[in-house]
């Protein structure tokens, strides 16, 4: 019988993991949140959810939402690639498939976002993985066999590649990745696929770069070539230089949207830029700075391209308890698809078009003036037109370059370029 309930721990001094509360499962599959009477008396107690999982005495209720998550404590745990991937590793193993969510948070290794981890009693720590390898210990075996385990699921994986991989079990996104040490602080590692339409890795190095000369706040970043594979290396936000954990919550579980309207008029108001950055302000250690920000990468992405800006790409980390600031900005890359399609979440009065006009209209929701705005756009603008020369620079092909110009034409062309009116659908 799958376990039905787990005691969730702050494991921000990994060496010291503190028992927080107890998640459980009802026979419905809805969920219940309690936190401890010992951790509500501790001085550096904080809230996981500072909307939905207020520290209180009472019991919570966690509705299953949407997308069959339970928001902060699914941020913790994969989706996507790394369900994908546990779940291969978990047959190759001959170990039985988690059950429910709870089975799911319990043989997780720990290398996901934040600070929370998950164990079956107060009294056993959450199972922490060991320390990640280095990228040097990438061979040209790994990549073989990540190459026919991405081309079919059923190819087996050898020992060693499985160990390479297990950490990227943990995370989530569709890109195939994994959890390595580089130069003392925790990485994560993005593969190329046999099947990509240009140098992934090596382009969204390249938009970091124009990220960083448009004012963008982004983590610590590096391409590499090991055995003629392009890898992108980021450094984890959530921790830091001592190998401590930051607690992490996303901007879909904070927001916690429901279901689009038929004219999808949530993208003009709260699935939107203008809403991730209302809800931090009550929480936010620096709301104005935060709102700023936020439109800047609003703006960054409509002129690179990037239309999967959807609402678990975007994040918060908490400063103190009670307090939390914007992420550092990640999943940056340019979409060939992207003249054909709106941003993944609302810009404007217009919605979810992808353009200049549209991120002028609700500027004041980000605590600027009409002038500040276009101050903005015009220096985004500015560094965006120039994208060749940065990509040239970083070491994007010629071919590469041309599959992706028109990425870019709302940097290049008129302001008002217009984008169509179909949905994302990435893969």
């Amino acid at each position: 019988m799958p376990a039905n309930s787990c005691v969730v721990f702050s494991c921000a001094d990994p060496d010291h993991p503190v028992p927080i509360g107890r998640f459980a499962l009802d026979a419905d599959h809805q969920g219940r949140f309690g936190y401890g009477l010992r951790y509500l008396e501790r001085k550096d107690a904080f809230e996981l959810d500072p909307i939905h999982l207020p520290l209180t005495q009472a019991e919570i209720a966690v509705p299953r939402r949407n997308d069959d998550t339970f928001g902060v404590l699914s941020d913790a745990g994969p989706n996507a690639w790394g369900t994908q991937l546990a779940l291969k590793l978990l047959r190759e193993a001959g170990e039985n498939r988690p059950g429910n969510l709870i089975e799911w948070f319990l043989q997780s290794g720990y290398y996901g976002s934040g600070c929370l981890g998950f164990s079956a009693d107060a009294h056993t720590p959450p199972r922490l993985g060991p320390v990640p390898p280095s990228p040097q210990a990438f061979r040209e075996r790994m990549f073989r066999a990540l190459d026919a385990y991405i081309a079919d699921p059923d190819a087996h994986l050898d020992a060693d590649t499985a160990t390479l991989l297990f950490p990227g079990s943990s995370l989530g996104g569709i890109r195939p990745k994994t959890v390595v040490m580089h130069e003392g602080r925790e990485h994560i590692a993005k593969f190329s696929r046999p099947d990509d339409r240009f140098d992934v890795p090596a382009v969204e190095y390249a938009t970091l770069r124009l990220a960083v000369k448009a004012g963008v706040d982004v983590p610590e970043f590096e391409h590499i070539n090991i055995k003629q594979r392009s890898i992108l290396l980021i450094e984890r936000f959530d921790r830091t230089e001592e190998g401590k954990r930051i607690h992490y919550i996303s901007a879909h579980s904070l927001l916690n949207p429901g279901h689009l309207s038929s004219d999808k008029r949530e993208y003009k108001t709260s699935y939107s830029y203008a809403g991730i950055a209302e809800v931090l302000r009550p929480f936010g250690q620096n709301p104005r700075r935060d709102a700023h920000e936020l439109y800047r990468r609003m703006v960054l992405n409509i002129m690179v391209g990037n239309v999967d800006d959807h609402l678990r790409n975007h994040a918060f980390l908490m400063t103190s308890p009670g307090h939390y600031r914007l992420s550092p900005a990640f999943d940056i890359l340019p979409h060939i698809e992207a003249p054909a399609w709106p941003q993944s979440i609302g810009v404007g009065t217009f919605g979810a078009a992808s353009t200049v006009r549209n991120a002028l209209s609700q500027c004041g929701r980000f605590l600027l003036t009409g002038d500040e705005a276009r101050n903005i756009i015009s220096e985004v603008k500015e560094v965006v037109s120039g994208w060749r020369t940065t990509f040239t620079e970083a070491g994007v092909s010629k071919q590469d370059m041309y599959a992706l110009e028109n990425c870019f034409r709302v940097a290049e062309e008129a302001d008002t370029f217009q984008v169509g009116v179909a949905s994302p659908k990435l893969s």
